[in-house]
């Protein structure tokens, strides 16, 4: 299995074009997670990451890629 294949498995999500993520949300919607690569940071159409700049979301996405590349926290 490759490093998508895993994402999409994981995260029962779809990638929609590079750098984007398709990813459940807890409540059954669907949020898109990207990847800014300019600015270097990811954002969020949920409502935590709109009122908060953080959320489950991207830190479930940011802490696989760390983990399959082996990055420390």
């Amino acid at each position: 299995m490759n490093l998508l294949d895993k994402i999409i498995d994981t995260f029962d999500g779809e990638i929609m074009i590079d750098n984007q993520w398709r990813v459940d949300g807890s409540n059954g919607k669907k949020y898109t997670v990207k990847w800014d690569k300019f600015h270097r940071n990811y954002s969020c159409e949920c409502l935590g990451y709109i009122y908060r700049r953080r959320c489950r979301h991207i830190t479930q996405i940011s802490d696989s890629f760390k983990k399959q590349y082996g990055v420390k926290k």
